[in-house]
């Protein structure tokens, strides 16, 4: 006689999130609750070019705006950080939180202000004034791919900066074998996941301790890790809270290059800093967006509809 199965007291079981009751009474503590003593916010200027030059930035206006701090760019932060880490070794491409010489897409941020609150920051940022020269650009990611395409980074030769093929199994082999092959192509175009809650983080440098406390919306890996990279500070140098809440993520609360930025300001300025996004800026210029994919999908399969090999040829930009 085959043995009951066994009963597991937590795997299988419907248990209430422990968060619940805290949500539902408005107890719930998020980025935007953290509130310090002397605390500056941040609001952004952003390119609506989708490729071009920087050739100028005057900043003497808004800096005139009473309650600002500081107007900084991608030139202050290329000079006061390392560049952001990438998971591809793609030597001559430099990731940073604000453009430097060049913007690459449309909503790319190109300064930054630091003032009072952030209704004070954004008037200010209205008038920072940038002269762009606008350079071609390609979209499409199969034009990209072309050899004659416009380069998004003059420093290669061709916009396709990884290429690898797997292969498992004889593939060609199935193929002749198999009676039946179907082929289709499928896009997905590029998207901007919209969480409840767009991505916040405060930033406080304690300059005696020298100790970068850092409260986030975060859901990444190595998070402490590349701040401490970017910024130049001992990893032992820098306090995650995660005791904040999330509101909402769909894979998009990534935003170190808000925390890097947040993080200069904090410890340049020697203020705790805040940078919330707004709904615009989340979806224009967040982290992680959606690349645009297209699928090349080739099936073998038998009289039983069995599946024998299924080769995929994907282009993501």
């Amino acid at each position: 006689m085959a043995s009951e199965p066994k009963q597991y007291r937590w795997i299988g079981k419907k248990k209430p999130p422990v968060e619940n009751y805290r949500f539902v009474m408005g107890k719930g503590r998020y980025v935007a609750d953290v509130k310090l003593q002397g605390m500056k916010h941040v609001a952004l200027v952003a390119s609506p070019h989708a490729h071009a030059k920087i050739v100028s930035i005057d900043t003497r206006e808004a800096l005139k705006v009473p309650g600002v701090i500081a107007v900084i760019t991608g030139e202050d932060i290329a000079r006061g950080t390392k560049p952001l880490r990438q998971y591809l070794d793609i030597p001559g491409v430099h990731w940073r939180p604000l453009a430097y010489e060049e913007t690459r897409y449309a909503g790319e941020w190109v300064a930054a202000v630091l003032a009072d609150d952030r209704y004070i920051a954004e008037d200010a940022a209205e008038l920072v004034r940038v002269e762009y020269e606008p350079l071609p650009f390609v979209i499409d990611p199969e034009e990209a791919m072309k050899p004659d395409a416009p380069l998004v980074h003059s420093a290669h030769s061709c916009n396709i900066m990884w290429q690898r093929k797997f292969v498992w199994g004889d593939v060609e082999g199935d193929f002749r074998a198999s009676p039946y092959k179907v082929k289709a192509r499928y896009r997905w175009n590029r998207n901007s996941t919209v969480p409840l809650e767009t991505f916040g983080v405060v930033a406080k440098w304690d300059e005696g301790n020298q100790i970068l406390d850092v409260w986030a919306s975060i859901q990444m890996p190595q998070y402490a890790e590349q701040i401490s990279s970017a910024l130049d500070i001992p990893l032992n140098g820098v306090r995650v809270h995660y005791d904040v809440d999330v509101g909402g993520s769909y894979g998009v609360k990534r935003g170190i290059k808000h925390t890097v930025l947040t993080g200069y300001l904090a410890r340049r300025y020697g203020v705790p800093v805040r940078f919330i996004e707004d709904r615009l800026e989340n979806m224009r210029a967040g982290d992680m967006h959606g690349p645009d994919r297209i699928f090349d999908v080739e099936v073998a399969f038998n009289e039983e509809g069995i599946i024998r090999s299924l080769p995929l040829k994907r282009v993501l930009k």
